[in-house]
């Protein structure tokens, strides 16, 4: 015979637990749909893109803006030539939305931010410090990475500009390493380098009152190299690279840390912070 229930009782059965994110602006109660909208436009750079992650059309899409818009009594949106994009209070708000995501999702490992300057480094270091492979890198320019480390989706930011711990508060920080830049002049105009130290070279030029003006960025070396522009780049990442550059400043003149930045010392981090300072010593 069956067991007999008490009344209102039910047969036991797994509850299934998902963490869930409440998001207010304002007075206003943000949906969790109306929030990956949001967070789908920052992540793609698009509302094409964003659409089709979504699996919504893009007038959908710009409808869901708009309520959001209507919803939190701003805008949220700004047009350019390349489109239309979060402002900056929109980006404020996919940013903390992300974060927020983040924290309620439980994570084993770290999550490390570095640059094309600071790579190799890094991966040497993880294999020291992380065996098992648990921490996840990502490799982008120290503003992206800085944007990602402020909404807490970075543990440890490794920094090639030292300038912008000016801009950074209520975190530690340490110096892992230290590099040069080499400067190439062909004339006044420059070529702006994404990743390295590029602003202590041009201040290096204002301060020596040259006359420079930056007409073009690029990601790669190689390319920047042969564009008959004047250009800064880490010695690091010449001598990693195997190009042959002779510098027409003196590079210590143009020396500067390398630093890795966290809100919070772990075993985990000082693990890491240890290894980073022992490969930064043979950088």
């Amino acid at each position: 015979m069956p067991a007999c229930l008490s009344p209102g009782r039910m047969p036991s059965r797994e509850l299934k637990l998902e963490p869930a994110v409440s998001f207010k602006v304002g007075r206003s109660t943000l949906t969790t749909r109306q929030l990956e909208v949001l967070r789908a436009v920052y992540e793609e750079g698009s509302q094409n893109r964003a659409a089709a992650r979504l699996g919504i059309t893009t007038p959908v899409l710009n409808r869901y803006l708009g309520q959001i818009e209507t919803k939190v009594g701003t805008g949220l949106l700004v047009a350019s030539p390349r489109g239309t994009s979060l402002n900056e209070e929109g980006e404020r708000i996919a940013l903390e939305y992300i974060a927020l995501s983040r924290r309620v999702i439980s994570e084993k490992g770290m999550v490390i931010g570095g640059t094309m300057i600071t790579e190799e480094m890094l991966l040497r270091a993880l294999t020291a410090a992380d065996p098992k492979g648990e921490c996840d890198l990502i490799i982008s320019d120290d503003q992206r990475n800085l944007k990602d480390f402020r909404a807490g989706l970075m543990d440890v930011l490794v920094l090639d500009d030292p300038l912008y711990l000016f801009d950074l508060e209520g975190v530690k920080w340490q110096e892992v390493a230290t590099d040069r830049l080499l400067h190439v002049e062909r004339g006044a105009r420059y070529a702006r380098f994404m990743y390295g130290a590029q602003r202590i070279g041009f201040r290096h030029l204002e301060s020596a009152e040259v006359e420079h003006e930056i007409v073009q960025a690029y990601r790669s070396p190689e390319i920047m190299m042969s564009s008959g522009l004047s250009f800064f780049i880490n010695e690091s990442l010449v001598l990693r690279r195997g190009l042959k550059l002779k510098s027409d400043t003196d590079p210590a003149k143009l020396a500067h840390q390398i630093n890795a930045v966290y809100r919070k010392e772990t075993p985990k981090v000082r693990g890491l912070i240890a290894a980073l300072r022992k490969v930064g010593e043979r950088v």
